[in-house]
């Protein structure tokens, strides 16, 4: 008993001096953005009690170094920060923050012998998107904003320019839709996302004067997402639809030769696919009248299964740009096979390749 009672009251001793020599930490979370210049990360012991060494870890590079102001930093881009050792002050500056410094700093500090850590995240921070938008294809007679009877809508959610990107989702009123929407596809450019996701769907009598909402959502919007609607409004006689220019009557523009786009979400390695995941591709053809269709082919096997609606974008003066996204699960015999997407065009079929290589 006697015993048991010494070790509780030693094991007490230690917790206490374990907190005694818990470091502070300036700041607790550093919240950056890419390309920030001069960034400060300090550890501290209470009471500035001198240390007898330190070594800081800092993501990005490879391995953890002496941080000390009487030598010079191994690291370029990175020199000591803070009073010195003697104070009991450590740290360090980066001239430039770069993506892969995103993670969490650590010091490792030696107070008479006994070695205690701090820690500071390092966190680039999130940018808004812009509010979702939704956009109908220019194919759906949505006159007057009323839609026919088992006729498909077809629209897509856009969310832009934001970090990370949005996760966006369908709902018709209150109902979650899962099966008409296809994948989503994202565009990254200068540490800013966007992305998008199509809708496609006949129009019921049920569907009449209710709406269709995307909602984006995001860390740094306001109670974590926002959300735009479109209202359903089925026409009462469909034999009265607004007439429309045909553009069959018009001479065909041949499109633009088709491109083939891996969306930005989609991790590779040096362009090659890993065996399991998901490789989402969008194929757009551009500038041509009337609209180009798509097939799209793996070697000699046409693909059906994982293709999206093709979403049609009319632009003045009466040129069509069209694209179309496919989805499909990595396969290991994919290695060595060619991505084929062919635009057929009245002036003409064109087609777009693209090697497929995985690990």
């Amino acid at each position: 008993m006697w015993s048991s009672t010494l070790s509780f009251v030693a094991l007490m001793a230690l917790m206490a001096n374990t907190r005694a020599l818990e470091l502070l930490t300036e700041p607790k979370t550093a919240f950056v953005v890419e390309n920030d210049n001069n960034v400060n990360l300090l550890c501290k012991t209470p009471g500035g009690q001198p240390i007898d060494f330190c070594v800081v870890s800092i993501p990005g590079v490879k391995a953890p170094f002496a941080a000390s102001d009487r030598l010079p930093s191994p690291v370029d881009g990175i020199t000591f920060f803070g009073d010195g050792w003697e104070k009991g002050s450590c740290g360090v500056t980066l001239a430039t923050v770069k993506k892969e410094n995103e993670g969490s700093f650590e010091c490792s500090v030696s107070i008479k012998g006994e070695l205690v850590k701090g820690k500071i995240d390092i966190s680039f921070q999130p940018v808004p998107p812009e509010p979702p938008v939704i956009e109908v294809s220019s194919n759906v007679d949505d006159s007057n904003g009323e839609f026919d009877f088992g006729k498909p809508l077809t629209a897509r959610c856009i969310s832009r320019n934001g970090w990370p990107a949005a996760k966006l989702s369908w709902y018709l009123e209150s109902s979650p839709i899962t099966n008409e929407i296809g994948a989503p596809f994202y565009e990254t450019a200068n540490r800013r996302t966007t992305v998008q996701q199509f809708f496609r769907k006949p129009v019921t009598v049920e569907d009449n004067r209710k709406r269709l909402i995307c909602r984006a959502e995001h860390v740094a919007y306001p109670g974590g997402y926002m959300e735009t609607a479109l209202p359903i409004k089925l026409r009462k006689n469909n034999n009265n639809v607004l007439s429309k220019s045909d553009d069959s009557k018009d001479s065909p523009i041949q499109p633009l030769n088709p491109q083939l786009l891996v969306s930005s979400d989609i991790k590779t390695q040096n362009g090659a696919f890993k065996v399991g995941s998901d490789m989402v591709v969008e194929c757009v053809s551009e500038y041509g009248r009337p609209a180009a269709s798509f097939l799209w082919f793996l070697d000699d096997t046409l693909i059906y299964e994982g293709l999206s609606a093709p979403f049609l974008t009319k632009i003045p003066p009466g040129a069509i740009s069209v694209q179309q996204v496919l989805k499909r699960k990595v396969q290991a015999s994919d290695n060595g096979k060619t991505l084929i997407c062919k635009a057929r065009h009245p002036t003409g079929t064109t087609e777009t390749r693209m090697k497929i290589s995985t690990f």
